[in-house]
């Protein structure tokens, strides 16, 4: 089973591909709009979470993200799952 929703261009996918990828990119732009603005995030993963949100409302989701952009995604969504007082703790340290 593949970690990623599928890459091939969109007109290249089965439905089934295809409606994957779809609700991937609907439930990823709900979840980063919600974490947009989170004070944790430095300026780089700020752009880069509004760039994310700009291409899926933008190509609705028939534009793939790329491996090297989920693992990004997925450090970020990582960062911001921990509690603030964990956060201040790995500055500390």
């Amino acid at each position: 089973m593949d970690v990623y929703p599928p890459t091939a261009p969109w007109w290249e996918l089965t439905e089934e591909e295809l409606a994957t990828r779809l609700d991937t990119a609907e439930d990823l732009l709900n979840l980063l709009q919600f974490w947009r603005g989170d004070p944790r995030l430095n300026a780089w993963e700020q752009s880069f979470v509004a760039e994310i949100v700009r291409r899926i409302q933008k190509y609705r989701g028939k534009l793939a993200i790329t491996p090297k952009q989920w693992v990004k995604i997925h450090q970020i969504l990582d960062k911001l799952a921990k509690e603030p007082a964990e956060m201040e703790e790995e500055t500390e340290a």
